[in-house]
């Protein structure tokens, strides 16, 4: 089959093609994820496994509400549905709880979509979909703010005051090489998405409101305390091993594992994978966790090593440390333990070669894993100077 692709509109049969393609109705729907080749850029690993467990949320939304994907180029999904209330539904449930699966992540590593949805005739041939309408979806959702939902005119006629979430009218625009201007609405999803409702605040609001009030400080307390406030333990030698370390930075030299920008370098080497369920490609992911939590510090540079024994003699870790110029080494290995992955940590000060953390963390079912997160959040803590 021929198809043109090429920047002017990419679903389009040729005329030799286009005499056989069947026509139907349908409502388009159309996703990219914002910011994509800058995210590869930055973090390639974490990106594809991100985008990767994004994608099986979004894909059963679709298919729970009755849609099918015909395309999947890259970071790009595109999907017809029968209903565009369906797709509409589609779009804003994909939309919230994508951005509510992201709000947890404290690393730039996000993933964000942009929606479009158009309603129109189409053409149908080897259950792939073409035509003018498929590309206005694909045009609205390049004009679509991020989180957002951009629909045309066509498709807001029918969902007006049969979904929940309101749009609002943005005009007449000119979609690239579509001959006609488009009718163009958008969502509000950013501001909560749903029509605004007066609230009165009687006497009786204000006093529920002051209990719970009262209810909540001691309860927020006890969450902090439980899951934020975080302390690592270290053992006398440890505590030496680092109070020696922050006093030598005192005097910074490429020698103390300081690079000519003033970073503090960290070498993390790869992990080894003993888990009887995690892949290699899991094991990589979390690996791009720790590497952006620590990297997300403006004060540290991450370099990466190849993986090494289990355990390291003070050799192999001053020579990890001159080849790669870092104060600390991170080594590690997954295993399962009790029907749970573990972590065995070990972070090594590279000037001795001494071990100052010999830690066994629980890996969450969250594959952001924010238990890593909170640990490293704390050692930088720790090794700040």
């Amino acid at each position: 089959m021929s198809v043109i692709k090429n920047n002017e509109n990419l679903y389009v049969l040729d005329d030799k093609n286009a005499s056989s393609a069947k026509r139907k109705m349908a409502a388009i729907f159309a996703a990219d994820v914002v910011g994509y080749s800058k995210l590869m850029a930055a973090n390639e690993k974490l990106t594809l496994f991100r985008l990767k467990e994004t994608r099986k949320l979004t894909d059963k939304i679709i298919n729970n509400l009755h849609g099918r994907i015909f395309s999947t180029a890259g970071d790009s999904i595109m999907a017809e549905f029968a209903s565009p209330i369906d797709a509409v539904d589609a779009a804003v449930s994909i939309q919230r709880e994508v951005g509510d699966s992201m709000s947890s992540i404290s690393d730039d590593v996000k993933i964000e979509f942009r929606v479009g949805i158009n309603l129109g005739d189409i053409m149908m041939q080897d259950d792939n979909l073409y035509g003018d309408n498929v590309n206005i979806a694909a045009r609205l959702e390049s004009i679509s703010e991020p989180g957002e939902i951009c629909i045309s005119e066509k498709v807001y006629q029918e969902i007006n005051n049969k979904v929940n979430t309101k749009f609002r009218y943005l005009g007449e625009k000119k979609l690239k090489n579509i001959s006609q201007k488009v009718k163009v609405y958008i969502s509000n999803l950013e501001n909560g998405g749903e029509e605004s409702k007066n609230h009165i605040f009687s006497k009786k609001n204000i006093i529920f409101g002051s209990l719970g009030i009262c209810f909540l400080l001691p309860l927020t307390f006890i969450i902090y305390s439980k899951f934020f406030k975080n302390e690592l333990k270290y053992t006398e030698s440890s505590k030496s091993v680092l109070e020696n370390f922050r006093t030598s930075q005192t005097t910074t030299s490429d020698s103390n594992g300081l690079v000519n920008d003033g970073k503090l370098v960290i070498s993390l080497m790869n992990f080894q994978n003993q888990s009887s369920n995690l892949t290699n490609d899991d094991i990589n992911a979390i690996n791009g966790i720790i590497n952006s939590s620590l990297a997300n510090d403006e004060t540290i540079r991450v370099t990466s090593s190849p993986s090494g024994s289990e355990n390291l003699n003070p050799p192999e870790v001053m020579l990890i440390a001159t080849e790669s110029g870092a104060s600390f080494v991170i080594n590690g290995i997954v295993f399962s333990e009790n029907g749970k992955n573990v972590l065995g940590l070990k972070i090594y000060e590279a000037k001795r070669g001494s071990i100052i953390i010999n830690e066994k963390i629980t890996l969450s079912k969250d594959s952001q894993h924010p238990e890593l997160f909170k640990f490293f959040k704390a050692f930088i803590k720790d090794i700040s100077r």
